[in-house]
């Protein structure tokens, strides 16, 4: 079965499932509530139990698997004697990450409104049932388990219904379902995919050693022949804060092009809103800097594209340019009028590329990357535009953008023999 029809049959069977879920959970409520807990308990008892059981079966003891066995048996046992403190637990966790997804959406719809672009009323709508959801769950703890559960179940009802809607599209014209594919993805959750990056840093550092040179690269190759890709996706992690969530560049025709809330002096939303701008260096000069500049690691996935596909990726990235002017830094500026100027006296991220290498900055005219956001217009919206026309294209219908869930796709197309997914760096 293709991935395209692959795709189709779990749009169609989640869709299914939470719509059942859903209205199972509406007009059974409560009945079903200490049953399933109690398998919920059981679950997690005997996952923990074989944890423990392969514990003291292995001859080198993997003190992780005692670990994650202590863990699991104390939360089936919380589960089981005390029913009613994880399912508010898990409701206001869910609710708040709902509450979150609407926020974004109304952010999204904030920049479309401005500048009168088509489909803001999508993201209104959306954004106004993410939000109430999430704030009705979130408090579930002063409501009844009734109403809770009421909520939770339409929730899943609505999802389900829109998933099956969006599989509908499949039997309209090809224009249309064109335009449907970029909009369905099947992907991690969200939770999961945001700190996937993370995860494969930890993974990572198990087997290759970082160099205390700062000035050399250490790296690992893995390359499934000896093609050379004209496209390379490169995702960006540290150890601490939002570097662990990832960031998201891409490599052609010589040319590292990278977005991002490079302008400090537009910082909003506690930094995580302003100016979007527009970065691209060389390759050779960027990643070492990288790697000095932040101790990230970088994930290099090399792409090969048809002379079709190359044509219209450069068409896509010439049409952004297009709707940018350039950009300088606050130490670009010092220069201009000052020569003379100590530039360690100007310590903002534009700035201190301008000090270790060759870039320029661009500043885009019209929205939607006129205005950065960290959960929407971000790095890996501007990536995704770009990458379109190559097939990989993993906008989610109802999600956050995150570099983990690019990280999480090439690493599974890495693995197929067909795929246009060739090559597997790292460098750090």
């Amino acid at each position: 079965m293709s991935t395209k029809y692959q795709n189709q049959f779990i749009l169609f069977c989640t869709g299914i499932l939470l719509v059942a879920l859903g209205g199972i959970i509406i007009v059974f409520n409560e009945t079903i509530f200490m049953p399933l807990f109690f398998l919920v308990a059981i679950a997690f008892f005997i996952d923990g139990l074989s944890h423990l059981i392969r514990f003291f079966i292995h001859k080198q003891k993997d003190w992780k698997l005692l670990q994650d066995s202590s863990i699991k048996v104390f939360v089936g046992l919380i589960i089981y004697y005390l029913p009613t403190v994880p399912i508010h637990l898990v409701m206001m966790i869910f609710g708040g990450y709902t509450a979150i997804k609407g926020f974004a959406k109304i952010i999204a719809y904030r920049t479309l409104r401005k500048s009168h672009l088509a489909g803001w009323y999508q993201l209104l709508v959306s954004g106004i049932f993410l939000l109430t959801i999430g704030f009705l769950l979130l408090f579930s703890p002063f409501f009844h388990l009734n109403q809770t559960l009421n909520t939770f179940g339409l929730y899943f009802l609505m999802y389900g219904i829109v998933n099956l809607y969006f599989f509908l599209l499949n039997f309209l014209e090809r224009t249309k379902i064109d335009d449907f594919k970029r909009k369905i993805r099947i992907t991690l959750p969200i939770f999961v995919e945001a700190f996937l990056p993370k995860m494969v840093l930890k993974e990572t550092n198990n087997f290759l050693k970082t160099s205390s040179d700062p000035s050399s690269i250490s790296e690992f190759v893995d390359k499934k022949n000896d093609l050379v890709p004209n496209l390379e996706i490169f995702i960006h992690v540290t150890e601490k804060s939002f570097g662990a969530i990832g960031h998201m560049d891409l490599y052609f025709d010589g040319e590292i092009i990278s977005y991002g809330n490079y302008d400090e002096a537009s910082y909003r939303l506690f930094d995580t809103m302003g100016d979007g701008v527009l970065m691209t260096s060389s390759k050779e000069d960027y990643i070492p800097f990288c790697i000095k500049y932040s101790q990230k690691t970088l994930f290099g996935f090399g792409i090969i594209l048809t002379d079709e596909q190359v044509v219209k990726v450069r068409n896509a990235i010439s049409e952004l340019k297009s709707t940018a002017t350039p950009w300088r830094s606050e130490l670009e500026l010092a220069l201009m009028d000052n020569p003379n100027i100590n530039p360690n006296d100007y310590s903002d991220y534009a700035s201190d590329v301008s000090k270790e290498i060759a870039a320029s900055f661009y500043k885009f005219k019209n929205e939607p990357f006129k205005s950065y956001f960290v959960l929407t217009t971000n790095c890996v919206l501007l990536a995704d535009t770009i990458l379109g026309p190559s097939g990989i294209d993993l906008l989610k219908l109802n999600g956050i953008l995150s570099p983990g869930t690019y990280l999480h796709y090439l690493r599974q197309e890495l693995k197929k023999t067909d795929s246009n997914v060739i090559s597997y760096e790292i460098y750090n």
